[in-house]
């Protein structure tokens, strides 16, 4: 009898240390992550919550690190929820649960499902994260809990891919993440941040971060790869502006507008495959001499 007692206890499942309800609190309890200044703002608006955040941050600041910690505390917290990443292609939209199980395999796996998937990610509340193609219509018909659209201001057919996540989160009140470089004007990226009045600012919570708010100690930028990028960019100075001062850059030099290079992207929806992202610093955009 006895020895059934202690067999039985060695199949149960150990009791699992329940989620905080701070996400920076999470971060540091379950990753060892200790928030900069700049990312306790963005979980604080998340929490709040704001339904609409626009994340406009430097290069290597932390950005995607920081919104995946978020979407996996979402997830543990609320059972049952779906949450969907989107992005200019499905290859950068996996590259988010790529992250998310990085992260996922340094905590118990009690708290999700194995194996790993490239698409998407399981718990074991049943919360679910999921990367979509660039096409609004794979969007249509899932009811989500949450959006993260990663890289959006790169992204092409950027109002019917909204109008898309914003059904898709009619019923739920669901939290809308947008984070991206800088790119185009001519996009709503562009737009959320600047247009008061379609975005007003009780609504919609902007988070820009520069070079200088993520410089160590801040953040952890190094200061000699500041030194190094503001050499290399010095002869392309709009590169500099949009990817260490996370600002729009005049583009009336350029051999084409940058919409039209982003409007360029093959797509899921306009060649009928999705095509490999393609970064910033590989689209030709030389000056004319």
């Amino acid at each position: 009898m006895k020895r059934a007692i202690e067999k039985k206890k060695a199949l149960q499942k150990p009791e699992l240390p329940p989620i905080p309800d701070d996400p920076v609190v999470f971060a540091r309890e379950f990753f060892g992550v200790k928030a900069t200044k700049y990312q306790r703002k963005l979980a604080e608006a998340f929490t709040k919550p704001f339904l609409t955040i626009v994340v406009r941050w430097c290069r290597q600041s932390g950005k995607s690190y920081w919104v995946a910690i978020l979407l996996i505390w979402y997830a543990l917290k609320h059972a049952n929820v779906e949450i969907g990443i989107v992005g200019p292609s499905l290859r950068q939209a996996k590259l988010y649960t790529q992250r998310i199980n990085g992260l996922l395999s340094k905590i118990s796996p009690g708290y999700y499902e194995r194996p790993f998937r490239k698409t998407m990610v399981r718990f074991s509340n049943l919360a679910l994260i999921q990367a979509f193609p660039n096409n609004p219509e794979t969007i249509r018909g899932h009811t989500l809990d949450a959006v993260c659209w990663t890289e959006m201001n790169f992204t092409a057919d950027d109002l019917d891919m909204y109008d898309a996540i914003s059904y898709a989160m009619a019923t739920t009140n669901g939290i809308f993440i947008g984070e991206s470089t800088p790119w185009s004007r001519n996009h709503l990226f562009y737009r959320m941040f600047t247009d008061d009045e379609a975005y007003p600012v009780s609504e919609v919570f902007r988070s820009h971060v520069s070079w200088r708010d993520a410089q160590k100690p801040k953040g952890p930028v190094d200061p000699k790869f500041v030194e190094r990028k503001r050499r290399e960019t010095s002869s392309d100075p709009s590169r500099w502006q949009r990817e260490m001062e996370a600002e729009w850059a005049e583009d009336e030099d350029l051999y084409f507008p940058l919409d039209l290079a982003s409007n360029c992207i093959g797509t899921e929806k306009n060649i009928g495959q999705d095509l490999e992202y393609i970064p910033e610093e590989l689209i030709f955009t030389s000056a004319v001499s």
